[in-house]
Order: structure tokens, then C-alpha cells, then sequence
């Protein structure tokens, strides 16, 4: 758990619960986290970051002392299915990518880069907030909430910059069909 840090709402008896509850069911948690995702490395990231937004966002200051246990499980089994979905959506862009995107041989590689390149001018020509929105959702795979809370912008902001995004770069590119 990260010690360095401290945020106004957390009580010091709200740490010590939350260490006492971390160091009590951190292994149970794991494999519990590993059964739903198949992969120890991420079930044990997915427990880790569970602790830290109960600890930033102090949730358990609500749940009743005997409830804790029941609580921390079923926050861990929740965030182990929003990741799973999370990846199945990545996995379906990429598959829908793969069979809609052109299908070039070798001896059209110079076009390839040249497709490439216009698409990259394209998109530095839109505008700085609208390009960060849209390099960070579709280029680093980010969701509207976690860009913008990375830019302070609100997630409907966020989807709307996309969206424009998207329409501008199909109206620049429409001559590379």
C-alpha cells in the first residue's frame, strides 16, 4: 500500500482497519481475483488497486465493521469483471480493425507509409485538446473517464472531442478509400 501519500478524509483508525483487512485477506483475495481472470499477475494488480480506491476514496467508512469482509471481496470480484470487459472490448476493436482494415502486400509498402503519414498529419492538424482526447482513447486505449481525469475534462467533454475527432479525420482522409 502506498504510505507516502495521505488524503484529508482518512482517519488514522481507518488506515489501521485498512492494513489490518489488506494483510488478513490479501491472499484469499488474489486467488479469488486469479479464479475470475486466469492471469496471478493481474489479480493481484486488480487487489492492490481495490485497496488503494478504498483507501483514497475511503469507502469502507460506511459499511458496517462486520460487513467489511463481504465488502472487500465483492469490490475485488466487480473490478475483476469491468477488466475482463475492458479487455474483451480491446479484443473486438482490434479483431474489427484487423478484418476492416486494408490488407496490403509488399509491393505496396510505400503506399502503406505514405497512408500512414497522411493520417498522422491529419491528425496533428486538429486541435491540441481534441488530438490529446483522441490519441489518448483510440492510441493508448484509455476509457473517456480515465482521459478525462488525465486532462481535467469531464467524460461527456471528452466523448464529444472524439467524436468531433473521428468526423474531421474521416472528412480530411475521405480521399484514401
Amino acid at each position: 500500500m502506498r504510505e507516502d501519500c495521505t488524503t484529508p478524509n482518512n482517519s488514522p483508525q481507518g488506515l489501521e482497519t485498512l492494513k489490518q483487512l489488506f494483510n488478513q485477506y490479501r491472499c484469499a483475495l488474489i486467488v479469488e481475483a486469479q479464479l475470475i481472470l486466469h492471469d496471478i499477475w493481474e489479480a493481484e494488480d486488480v487487489v492492490q488497486d481495490t485497496f488503494i480506491v478504498l483507501w483514497e476514496k475511503d469507502h469502507l467508512m460506511n459499511v458496517p465493521p462486520e460487513k467489511h469482509k463481504s465488502y472487500i471481496f465483492c469490490a475485488v470480484r466487480n473490478n475483476c469483471l469491468s477488466l475482463q470487459r475492458k479487455l474483451q472490448t480491446a479484443e473486438k476493436k482490434k479483431a474489427h480493425y484487423l478484418e476492416t482494415a486494408p490488407q496490403y502486400d509488399m509491393s505496396d509498402q510505400g503506399e502503406a507509409w505514405e497512408v500512414r503519414s497522411r493520417i498522422n498529419e491529419a491528425v496533428q492538424e486538429l486541435p491540441e485538446q481534441r488530438r490529446l482526447a483522441f490519441i489518448k482513447a483510440h492510441l493508448h486505449q484509455k476509457t473517456y473517464r480515465e482521459v478525462g481525469a488525465e486532462m481535467g475534462l469531464k467524460m461527456e467533454t471528452v466523448r464529444s472531442h472524439v467524436k468531433i475527432a473521428l468526423r474531421n479525420l474521416r472528412g480530411m482522409l475521405k480521399h484514401l478509400k
